[in-house]
């Protein structure tokens, strides 16, 4: 099995090296391939193509924590270096991609705007499979505080070398996002299937003295309330989680359907555009044929 890993933080992220280190050992064919700056909040842009008619520059590099294994230096965002890879820029297409190791959950509506997943996303294009890689970093647990620099890559690493051969023998375009507590691995309360919190992004306006306005955006988490066994919660409580996602995909929900084709007839009538017959609208209420 082959395995593209990339991040968002950038190729010197030690995230990184501990992924791309336990993907190795675990046998598996490994190209690192990551931008060469911290890309966070990318989601899964790929950046103005119209900058980019003289190529991507690549630059193979040796990092500490990856020697012996290909590393690849990109001058992108992650999204675009996961389409080079599975075109076949970095050597034969990869089987499997997989992203991080994040210092901070990408849990919740936030995940929209993740670079790490938003990579691992990208590789469903392809018919490819991909897993997100993310560890807690920051006061959002009871047992760990915002001056704590010691983070467990080691116990994340060991997680996704495992469950990277599995995602790997998953249905094509199948993508699980995993976030781990930052805990040795002898302390994790296990590893639960997870539903997407409802937490996203908090935005603020300020205005200061002047009458400027200044926009603050925050990750809004909060304490768990019981029985909640969302992403969020279960990270909180001591516990990895794993979440498949989907890609984009249509909304099928019977009430946007009607609401998009009232809206369709109306747009037509008011363009005076030919109106569709009763066969179309019925088609139009159920939506394209899979």
């Amino acid at each position: 099995m082959r395995a593209l890993v990339t991040n968002d933080d950038g190729v010197d992220a030690p995230g990184l090296a501990h992924l791309g280190r336990a993907l190795s050992e675990a046998g598996i064919d490994v190209v690192v391939a990551a931008p060469l700056t911290e890309a966070s909040g990318a989601g899964a842009g790929v950046g103005p193509l119209h900058t980019m008619d003289e190529g991507i520059h690549v630059t193979e590099l040796v990092r500490p924590g990856l020697e012996g294994i290909e590393t690849l230096g990109i001058d992108a965002l992650p999204a675009l270096i996961v389409i080079a890879g599975c075109l076949g820029a970095f050597g034969s297409p990869p089987d499997l991609v997989v992203t991080g190791i994040n210092p901070g959950r990408n849990v919740g509506r936030a995940v929209l705007h993740s670079g790490t997943v938003g990579a691992a996303l990208t590789a469903v294009h392809f018919n490819k499979r991909g897993l997100a890689m993310s560890i807690q970093s920051g006061p959002f647990a009871s047992f760990e505080s915002a001056t704590d620099a010691r983070i467990h890559y080691e116990t994340a690493a060991a997680i996704a070398a495992v469950l990277a051969a599995r995602v790997a023998e998953a249905p094509v375009r199948t993508v699980v996002n995993c976030n781990v507590p930052n805990l040795p691995l002898s302390e994790l309360r296990g590893i639960r299937r997870a539903r997407l919190a409802r937490s996203g992004l908090i935005r603020s306006a300020l205005v200061d003295a002047k009458g400027d306005a200044k926009m603050q955006l925050e990750l809004g988490f909060g304490e768990p309330a019981p029985g909640d066994e969302s992403d969020e919660a279960l990270t909180a409580l001591g516990f990895a989680t794993i979440t498949p996602l989907a890609s984009v995909s249509e909304d099928s929900r019977p009430g946007t359907a009607a609401a998009v084709l009232e809206a369709l007839e109306a747009t037509v009538a008011e363009l005076g555009l030919p109106l569709v017959d009763a066969a179309m609208r019925e088609s139009t209420a159920r939506g394209p044929a899979a």
